[in-house]
């Protein structure tokens, strides 16, 4: 019985797995999560974790505009933080805002975007979306994000 434990022990460990991938699906995470490999976005939060959990490698962008400040002048910059992870490194990311313009920025060389302040002025920029390159080298886009100010 105890050399089949042993014997099971290495098989399972060498199938993979991605606990941390697969924690991050949930709670909606999933929503701008994509395939690494292949730059599907992922259905739900359960095809999201199955994913990691197979030892799949996700890729995450996104604009976050929960924490903005309420505005109450047009001229003030309060909204938006982009975030991303399991991007390739040292590429450039993209913020599009809705009339065409373009912020840019590098990916970090441990393939993250770590909570950069986007600045967008209120009620000027009514939409806006993140582009970036998974860690496979495929272009993903974040869903759309709305001025919370505007």
């Amino acid at each position: 019985m105890a050399v089949s434990v042993v014997a099971a022990g290495p098989a399972v460990a060498a199938e993979g797995g991605n606990n941390d991938n697969a924690h991050a699906c949930q709670q909606g995470g999933h929503e701008s999560r994509f395939e690494a490999e292949t730059r599907r976005p992922f259905k739900n939060a359960g095809d999201c974790a199955s994913h990691g959990a197979q030892g799949g490698d996700t890729s995450f962008v996104g604009i976050d505009s929960s924490g903005s400040s309420p505005c109450t002048n047009s001229s003030l910059t309060c909204w938006g933080t982009l975030s991303g992870s399991g991007l390739k490194p040292n590429t450039q990311w993209f913020v599009v805002l809705f009339h065409g313009a373009t912020l840019t920025g590098t990916v970090g060389s441990d393939g993250t975007i770590l909570a950069v302040k986007l600045n967008i002025i209120c009620g000027q920029r009514p939409s806006a979306h993140a582009e970036a390159t998974t860690s496979a080298g495929q272009a993903i886009t974040s869903p759309e994000v709305n001025d919370p100010c505007g």
